[in-house]
């Protein structure tokens, strides 16, 4: 097994980290938001309050020391619930359309429109996929998870 040495591991601004639980903190909000539309339902409001509970996990270790481990939940996390939310929306999808909204996932469709909320949600976590990923690769870029020495062997 190989190890990396600590010092090679390439390192990430501090903001990168400040911004990325900016963004988690946020994504709580809109799920408290989220909230009241799912009131009526128990299994829907509960799963909202996990999924603040994990976006304000996320936030505090992003904001403290933000470790591979961190950036890679934030990154599936993200990638998740984007696709849950734009499964359940589209017409005939699990949920028949988010809360009864039903959204074609045609452009120019006469009602394409996202409810403010859910288009706040989407570009939210989509901004933490970028950021995520962006460490992510910058921190294991040129770091051979073999210990090879840089070769191609065939």
């Amino acid at each position: 097994m190989t190890t990396v040495d600590p010092a090679a591991r390439r390192t990430t601004p501090t903001w990168c980290g400040r911004a990325a639980a900016a963004l988690a903190v946020a994504s709580a909000v809109l799920h408290v938001g989220a909230l009241g539309e799912h009131a009526p339902s128990p299994a829907p409001a509960a799963l909202t309050v996990v999924m603040i509970a994990g976006c304000l996990y996320c936030a505090r270790h992003l904001w403290r020391r933000g470790d591979q481990r961190d950036w890679i939940l934030v990154t599936v996390m993200n990638v998740v619930m984007i696709m849950l939310h734009l499964t359940t929306m589209s017409p005939g999808g699990a949920g028949g359309g988010h809360h009864g909204h039903a959204v074609p996932l045609v452009a120019g469709a006469a009602d394409a429109s996202l409810p403010p909320l859910m288009a706040a949600a989407l570009a939210v976590a989509s901004a933490e996929v970028l950021l995520a990923v962006s460490v992510v690769f910058h921190r294991t870029r040129g770091l051979d998870p073999a210990g090879s020495s840089g070769t191609l062997s065939a």
